[in-house]
């Protein structure tokens, strides 16, 4: 965890797990920098990411605080998002995955390449719908977080939320076949080569393949 978004959005997400409830005291910059091990200037930074966001609150010589209106941004995000229409979300994954996947391809660090390929190996490994689309969602959102940008990050996990509502599930259980998973599963290979080569246009484009795929196959298109 080098950047201070990567720590923003690890923070950010603490806050949702209810690691530190409203009005309550996070640790020192000392005892994040420690615990995290990177530099003070480097929490310096993340906390006012947040703060910017809303999620924090600073007060010179008390120390930082979660915001009484720290309300979990994935939430409001996929709150937003349970409204639209399947053809509009898949617009919308379809105009910013794939420029993560350019942004992760310059970005991301060897261990992330790594959490990358194992999500990609066991989505494919993987036996049923449920457990597929568990591993699946972690592909995508461990590629946003390669591309180090929180915005992205907290889009990609509320897509997750929604996606495991009951509608995405019956349209991907009435789509997904066999030959159908094989296909994605490809595209997938396809887009962590891509990363893995450092190849922006690759990735970029191996997303946008499979984001079109996955499309047309939902909506009938």
């Amino acid at each position: 965890m080098g950047s201070s978004y990567d720590l923003a959005a690890n923070l950010s997400h603490m806050i949702d797990d209810g690691a530190w409830l409203t009005g309550e005291r996070l640790p020192t910059e000392r005892t994040l920098a420690e615990h995290h091990r990177i530099a003070r200037n480097t929490v310096r930074r993340a906390l006012k990411l947040l703060e910017q966001q809303g999620r924090l609150t600073r007060h010179v010589g008390r120390g930082t605080f979660v915001s009484e209106r720290a309300i979990p941004a994935t939430h409001l995000i996929s709150a937003r998002m349970e409204q639209a229409s399947p053809a509009d979300l898949l617009e919308v994954r379809l105009i910013f995955e794939p420029q993560g996947a350019a942004l992760a391809a310059a970005r991301a660090s060897a261990e992330e390449l790594d959490t990358i390929r194992r999500a990609c190996q066991q989505t494919a490994a993987a036996r049923d719908l449920p457990a597929r689309e568990i591993w699946d969602a972690r592909f995508h959102l461990a590629i946003m977080r390669a591309a180090k940008n929180a915005l992205l990050i907290e889009y990609c996990a509320a897509i997750n939320t929604v996606r495991q509502q009951r509608l995405w599930s019956r349209l991907k259980q009435r789509t997904l076949t066999a030959e159908l998973q094989h296909l994605y599963d490809a595209q997938h290979e396809a887009v962590f080569a891509a990363l893995k080569d450092r190849d922006a246009e690759g990735a970029r484009a191996a997303l946008h393949q499979h984001i079109i795929t996955l499309r047309n196959k939902i909506l009938g298109e």
